[in-house]
């Protein structure tokens, strides 16, 4: 028998080392792992052996020895799943070896949706986060909430972290909001045009992934800033080859997806002569100067006006172009890309949104690999020209009988009466209003690593962020009604705000393989800095319209709202990771962060947790069983903290008063504003969950089922205060509770799949669960009065209302039941407001198709969510049923079902100019919930040898429509905004060509 020793080197197809393989020789009990290098030995093998080598994330390869005392084994690696690289804190990982709750969003699935937030690409794809779009306005604002809402008041927004580098999860103000009357939020304080969210300002094309940070084991070594969960986005990389260029075009366009079935002019006159006639009003007796009778006496009552078609009817634009070179060798890649979006509203006039951006990645490494540099930049610049005011509203509830936009001549009309005042503001008036938005985004991170010896690396991290904005608005003299301008005044605001921050986190890793376990150990500390500035300037008095950008033509200047504010945050952190025979995976992180918005007795607190995984399919007992290709069962427990709340809370400061007119003796006077708090403490949510994954059919099935608890105490809160006190509230720390639960689903599945033709499914699923569970003394707060208090053992914005009765047959009046549940047209307050509203979603989710045949692809999405909403039915828009007031009084065609005699059973009760006992009730509540086909996407790409002739190495033409189709019972504009404020999302389809040279 001939014996030899055998040398060898395992390397994936890309001729990198593979550590961690178990090398085995056939039929015998001798077998070995590769080290870091991919290297292993094996003493006395028969030289006609064959070696199997087997790795979770390799394909299983064998190899006869043949007599060769050197091999080189080449694997595959495994396509499954379980096997794609998960992006976490400070590190890597994938889906097989996840200890916590992570969720991955592609940049495939990312591109096939026509959306400029990354977030709301995220709507209907990862468990366990609630995405919602607040108006379909350019760069309008989104909120985000991940497994619940944790504080009763203070922030519960995500840590957003692009790149290694923290992103600000909300816009500072200009100072510039609501000066003229009308804020740059809508009436149910959602930003709209420049002010939404953050992430408007990041690139969609450059993003590689979007991981979704859930539980204490992915987010507690991010400590405080980790409390409502991380996002991460990691943006797209040179990679090892040709220099290549591809270009992306789409063009596209918007519509309002739904009409809202409002009153017509006949059935809007019935409405109101019934309310006079019900009120025993005679209209002949009545003036056509009175205020009140305008749209009957003063205006045309034959006109007919549908004013959804006329104010946000308009087909909206959509283009984006970008581009990029990229390519590289084994020491040096690179990446720059360049991308162009412009986009219309459905409004009237000339408004557009406008953004520009480059992005730029450079890694490269020593001829030995020992030294490592990564260079990632992204910058934009968005110029912002929409209109500052949404005219949905005055979509919806403008009177149909109302007068013409314009004169004969051109001018807007303003339907002046016999005594020369307006009858009206006309709404177009809004477009007259300037205004300029310009918002740089600047997002930078550093990072320098070498290698000391094999398993030990020193590195560290330099970031960098800047949103600078400034902005514009004025109102100029024909804004004003025509009866006004002889004493009206030019005015106009310039706002800026400058928030950047630079972060510093120098790191230690060290890797090292034990026996049959993987050692990974991270530690590192982190120091940042965050600046905020932001003010503006007030000017009156202008000559001219044409002056109005220019500050110096102001006979007067004001300062207006200014602040500097400066925040510091430190902190030391550190992850343990053990990986035994790629069976049991434990995972450990710790942190001690400080802050500088509490005082020095509570500046610092530790936050932790510690994570374990069990893959069981790995045990011998159980790997010839026949029902699972994979399992594993996974637990984590820790806390993380939340410091969101007011910079310099704790100290006693002093403002500057000053505004139009109100400088004494021209000078400008402060005053203290507030009251400190020294002993301000950290909020701490303590998060348990526990979860199984499942693999069925070689992987060609996965399930993930997840159960969280978050527990959120010490809660920064609002004191209120006596009015004796001089100051409305106190900033203070309550020992209230609240708890979220969710259960969370997700199912992929390959159900297809030959050389031509693949079919694959996604499901996910999420039900929630909200409550207060303690808060001591909750009777002597303020926070258990009024219609937004609090309940223990209720969900946090539980709505307090009545139990409507309905409609009294024999009186037309409103009926509510009191707190005996007798029948009542005058409700007390609070005593008899007994029902809870929970308008939380019940349960939401989303299911996914792929199919591909060559290179024709399909993808579909469709959005679920099971939820309350405002029924406008009952809940009247401004005006009851037969007010008026002008540009408020239309109302949804569901009020003709209202009371006229009695005996009648009707749904609204009687028309009447004055009140008819209407109150919100249980029944201003009604189901909202709604199954969208959230996104499609068809393309098809050429094949390559018709693109040889024209040199072309890819070539994919494609449509694509967001929005596409809502089934709902909900009447209004949409189910998901819920509002008559705000623009609802757009009905989005886009035409693309993408081309790769």
């Amino acid at each position: 028998m001939n014996v030899i020793d055998i040398k060898g080197r395992v390397v994936d197809e890309n001729g990198k080392p593979v550590p961690g393989v178990t090398v085995a020789v056939k039929g015998t009990n001798k077998q070995t792992i590769t080290n870091e290098k991919g290297e292993f030995t094996l003493a006395g093998v028969e030289a006609t052996a064959t070696l199997t080598f087997s790795s979770i994330n390799m394909e299983p390869f064998s190899l006869n020895v043949s007599g060769q005392s050197e091999i080189i084994a080449k694997l595959k690696t495994k396509t499954s799943e379980l096997d794609e690289v998960q992006i976490i804190a400070y590190g890597q990982t994938t889906k097989r070896f996840q200890t916590g709750n992570v969720s991955t969003v592609k940049a495939a699935d990312i591109e096939k949706q026509p959306v400029q937030n990354p977030l709301l690409a995220l709507q209907g794809r990862v468990p366990g986060l609630v995405v919602t779009q607040n108006s379909g306005v350019p760069g309008g604002g989104v909120t985000v909430r991940i497994q619940g809402r944790n504080s009763i008041r203070s922030g519960n927004d995500p840590l957003y972290i692009i790149d290694g580098v923290p992103y600000p999860s909300q816009l500072p103000t200009t100072g510039n909001d609501g000066v003229f009357g009308t804020s740059s939020n809508d009436g149910n304080g959602n930003p709209i045009n420049g002010y939404g969210n953050p992430l408007n300002y990041i690139n969609v094309s450059d993003i590689e992934s979007i991981e979704v940070l859930k539980d204490a084991d992915a987010t507690a070594i991010y400590g405080s800033r980790a409390a409502n969960g991380v996002i991460l986005i990691t943006t797209k990389k040179g990679k090892i080859g040709q220099m290549k260029l591809d270009v992306n075009l789409q063009k596209g366009w918007g519509k309002v997806a739904n009409k809202w079935d409002m009153l017509n002019s006949r059935q809007y006159l019935d409405m109101r002569y019934e309310a006079l006639k019900n009120d025993n009003i005679d209209l002949s007796a009545q003036s056509n100067t009175d205020a009140n009778y305008y749209d009957l006496l003063a205006w045309d009552t034959t006109r007919y006006t549908d004013w959804q078609k006329t104010l946000i009817g308009k087909t909206s634009d959509y283009l984006n172009l970008s581009g990029s070179v990229s390519g590289g060798t084994n020491t040096m890649q690179y990446l720059i890309s360049g991308n162009y979006h412009k986009e219309t509203t459905v409004f009237p006039g000339d408004f557009n949104d406008q953004k520009g951006a480059l992005h730029f990645n450079i890694n490269g490494a020593s001829p030995n690999e020992k030294f490592r540099l990564q260079f990632t930049g992204s910058y934009m610049v968005d110029n912002n020209h929409l209109l500052i005011t949404d005219l949905t509203r005055a979509a919806v509830q403008t009177e149909p009988v109302a007068p013409d936009l314009y004169n004969a001549d051109g001018s807007l009309n303003w339907a002046p009466n016999a005594l020369g005042n307006s009858t009206w503001a006309n709404p177009l008036v809004e477009t007259l209003r300037k205004y300029k938005n310009v918002t740089t985004s600047i997002v930078g991170n550093t990072i320098l690593s070498y290698q000391l010896f094999q398993g030990l690396d020193i590195r560290g991290s330099l970031g960098y962020t800047r949103l600078l904005t400034t902005d514009f608005q004025a109102l100029p003299l024909n804004y004003t009604s025509p009866e006004n301008r002889a004493t009206g005044l030019r005015g106009a605001v310039y706002g800026d705000r400058d928030l950047n921050s630079w972060i510093f986190e120098p790191q230690i890793v060290y890797k090292k393989s034990i026996s049959r376990g993987k050692l990974d150990l991270v530690t590192g500390g982190t120091i940042q800095e965050n600046n905020s500035e932001a003010g503006s300037v007030v000017g009156i008095g202008f000559n001219s319209d044409e002056v109005l950008e220019n500050k110096t033509s102001a006979t007067q200047l004001f300062p207006g709202g200014q602040y500097i504010v400066k925040y510091k945050y430190s902190a030391l952190f550190g992850r343990f990771t053990f990986n035994w025979a790629d069976k049991y995976i434990i995972n450990s992180t710790w942190r001690r962060d400080g802050t500088s918005r509490f005082g020095t007795s509570s500046q610092f607190h530790n936050f932790g947790s510690i994570g374990g995984a069990w893959i069981f399919t790995e045990e011998s007992w159980i790997k010839k069983q026949k029902a699972f290709s994979f399992g594993k069962l996974r637990v984590s427990y820790g806390t993380t903290g939340s410091d969101q709340i007011e910079d310099y809370s704790f100290l006693s400061l002093y403002n500057f008063w000053s505004a139009p007119g109100l400088p004494y003796q021209n000078s400008i006077g402060t005053y203290p504003n507030g009251i400190p708090n020294p002993y301000l403490e950290w909020e701490e949510t303590k998060k348990l969950q526990t979860g199984v994954d499942l693999g069925f059919w070689s992987d060609r099935v996965i399930v993930n089922i997840t159960h969280s608890r978050n527990r959120s105490s010490n809660q920064l809160l609002p004191f209120a205060l006596p009015s004796t006190a001089g100051y409305t509230y106190l900033n203070r720390n309550f020992p209230a509770t609240v708890q979220n639960t969710t259960w969370e689903f997700y199912a992929s599945s390959s159900n297809l799949k030959t050389k031509t033709l693949e079919w694959a499914t996604t499901v996910n699923l999420t039900i929630p669960k909200n409550k207060l569970v303690a808060f001591p003394d909750i009777e002597t707060s303020s926070y258990s009065t009024g219609f937004g208090g609090v309940i223990i053992d209720q969900p946090i914005g539980i709505i307090k209302t009545l139990h409507s009765l309905g409609v009294d047959p024999s009186t037309g009046k409103f009926h509510y039941a009191d707190k005996k549940g007798n029948s009542t047209s005058s409700p007390l307050f609070p005593d008899d407001y007994t029902v809870l509203m929970k308008t939380l979603p019940r349960f939401y989710g989303g299911i996914q198709n792929s199919i591909s045949y060559k290179g024709l692809e399909l993808d579909f999405l469709f959005q679920f969510v099971k939820q309350l909403g405002t029924n406008y039915s009952f809940n009247s828009l401004a005006r009851l049923p037969g007010q008026f007031s002008a540009g408020t009084s239309n109302q949804p065609v569901t009020v003709m079902d209202r009371w006229q005699k009695p005996g009648d059973l009707a749904q609204v009760g009687y028309f009447t100019t004055g009140y008819n006992g209407y109150m919100t009730s249980d029944e201003s509540y009604v189901d909202a919930s709604y199954v969208r086909l959230k996104n499609v996407s068809l393309s098809y790409e050429l094949p390559a040898k018709w693109l040889q002739a024209v040199k072309m190495k890819t070539c994919k033409v494609s449509l694509q429509g967001q929005n596409v189709y809502t089934l709902t019972k909900w009447k209004g504009l949409d189910p998901e905004t819920q509002s008559i404020y705000s623009l609802p999302p757009l009905r989005v389809l886009t035409f693309g060509l993408k081309v790769g040279l």
